[in-house]
């Protein structure tokens, strides 16, 4: 269960040719290539999995703008049109049997991105990692998984995490399990924002002498959407 939990969040900020920005905006190709690989994650570890789709959507209308297919040992590539202004979008992996995936990074991207690693979980799963963070789950509600990280996009330890509107905020203890006494984020820099409403949600982090990007992301009902917060 470690494994699943600690995995889970390591999603999106790894691999990427120049890391998602909030600075002035940079000269952006006519078209971005997104690659990674699926997997599914439970006990045991990982998975690669086959046949998971893998589609690009726009954050402000939700409009697809690419798509590709696992192929047999889990590897995804495909790639959307940039029109030369940074993409503000978000990955959705679906495969029958498990629960849809939504991945944000940080900020819009503005370089090509590679070594994206998309983690799939049962429904049994998921609710076994619920049930160890101490929380519940209401039908209807989202479920966030939020890396933070530091400018170096390095786990950030002692931190808290946020959201408006609110859901249960839970970390892992020491051993990188989740624990319901845990009140900042331990050396893996992982929260979860448990049973929040789904729709628009602003996911931030808080610790002294730091300072983080607050940015919107969207939770649906029943689903597991996973991002990072960044200084």
């Amino acid at each position: 269960m470690r494994t699943i939990l600690v995995g889970l969040l390591l999603v999106v900020g790894c691999g990427s040719d120049s890391k998602a920005t909030v600075d002035a905006p940079p000269a952006v190709p006519a078209m971005l290539t997104l690659s990674g690989t699926a997997a599914s994650i439970g006990i045991g570890g990982r998975t690669p999995e086959q046949g998971v789709a893998v589609t690009a959507y726009k954050v402000s209308d939700d409009t697809m703008i690419g798509t590709g297919m696992t192929d047999a040992s889990g590897n995804f590539t495909l790639t959307v049109a940039s029109n030369g202004v940074a993409v503000d979008g978000y990955l959705k992996a679906t495969k029958a049997t498990f629960k849809d995936t939504y991945l944000y990074p940080p900020a819009p991207l503005t370089a090509n991105f590679s070594g994206a690693t998309v983690l799939l979980l049962t429904p049994a799963v998921w609710m076994q990692a619920t049930q160890l963070a101490g929380g519940t789950q209401t039908a209807g509600n989202g479920w966030i998984g939020i890396l933070v990280v530091d400018a170096n996009m390095m786990a950030v330890a002692g931190a808290t995490v946020s959201s408006t509107p609110a859901g249960m905020i839970h970390y892992n203890d020491s051993s990188g399990l989740p624990h319901s006494t845990s009140t900042v984020t331990a050396a893996d820099g992982i929260g979860y924002d448990i049973d929040v409403a789904s729709g628009q949600v602003s996911v931030s982090a808080a610790k002294a002498g730091a300072t983080f990007n607050t940015h919107s992301i969207k939770a649906r009902p029943d689903q597991v959407t996973l991002t990072i917060v960044s200084e």
